[in-house]
């Protein structure tokens, strides 16, 4: 492990415990949001935005907190020797299901950016050096998917060094989970196998359309398509732990109960911050305890 970079990152987007929007990340949602309509909206809407003023309450509201989420629960393993080994291949394939506007894709790109900045002063990586990341971002609202593609390319538009080192593109699948598994594979065939799949608070609204057993047994055919060194995230909240219970008994995996301290958005003070606890799965598919090979609810 990297103490030296782990200490980097901390400093840049978790100064003493605290997690922060880096200035790249602020100014990409400050400029996203400004584009879009502001009104009374529901909480359903909020949380599963599917219109522009759903887009800009879901920014307002739950866009941070599940992005620092992201980030405090992958940050271990984005400093990991697998990781890296994975970046010595030149190729990052993320799979972000449930993706909304691109919220675990931003949180797993910005810190990406403070890796590849430190490795290229810290080794000297060639000029030349260049990493392709191929995103897959999927989500059954049309509202979501452009935005997180349009949030994407702002970011990189607006941390002009990042475009030095890497060569990202998109591909978005607005087909549910897992009726997209075709999909998934067609992709993973073409561009390589996924390094990090990331399910961030997609577990009620896909057993409500799909079926739990069925999201199960989605996961466990992720699985094949991820790679050796690569990791699965399930992110959701502290108030669903019959539900957290339930996916750790299916798929075999202890949820850990993670408490986080972030800086609110948008600041009324600058002191302001928020503590709370989300329920978090992280693991690599190699490691998981298969008890079936199919989940029956």
């Amino acid at each position: 492990m990297n103490h030296k970079l782990r200490d980097f990152i901390q400093n840049e987007l978790c100064p003493n415990g605290e997690w922060k929007l880096s200035d790249y990340i602020r100014a990409t949602l400050e400029r996203q949001i400004s584009r879009l309509p502001k009104a009374i909206i529901s909480e359903e809407e909020t949380r599963y935005p599917t219109t522009m003023a759903g887009m800009r309450a879901f920014l307002d509201v739950f866009f941070t907190r599940h992005y620092f989420q992201v980030q405090a629960s992958l940050l271990e393993y984005m400093i990991s020797d697998e990781f890296m080994d994975s970046l010595a291949t030149n190729k990052l394939q993320i799979l972000d299901v449930g993706c909304g506007p691109a919220v675990a894709s931003l949180a797993i790109t910005d810190m990406l950016g403070y890796i590849l900045e430190h490795f290229r002063y810290a080794v000297s990586l060639p000029r030349s050096w260049f990493l392709n990341i191929t995103y897959v971002l999927n989500d059954t609202s049309g509202i979501c998917l452009g935005t997180g593609q349009r949030m994407l390319t702002d970011y990189f538009r607006i941390r002009r060094a990042y475009n030095k080192s890497t060569r990202p593109q998109a591909f978005c699948i607005k087909a549910p989970f897992p009726s997209n598994m075709k999909q998934l594979r067609r992709i993973r065939n073409n561009f390589g196998a996924y390094n990090i799949a990331v399910f961030s608070y997609v577990v009620v609204p896909i057993s409500e359309e799909e079926g739990f057993g069925n999201f199960v047994n989605g996961l466990w055919s992720t699985e094949e398509l991820c790679s050796t060194n690569g990791q699965t995230l399930i992110l959701q909240d502290k108030f669903q732990t019959a539900l957290v219970r339930k996916i750790g008994r299916a798929i075999g995996v202890s949820a850990h109960k993670i408490k986080l301290t972030q800086a609110i958005y948008p600041r009324r003070n600058a002191n302001e911050s928020y503590t709370y606890s989300y329920y978090q799965y992280l693991y690599a598919p190699r490691d998981r305890v298969v008890v079936e090979n199919s989940y029956v609810a």
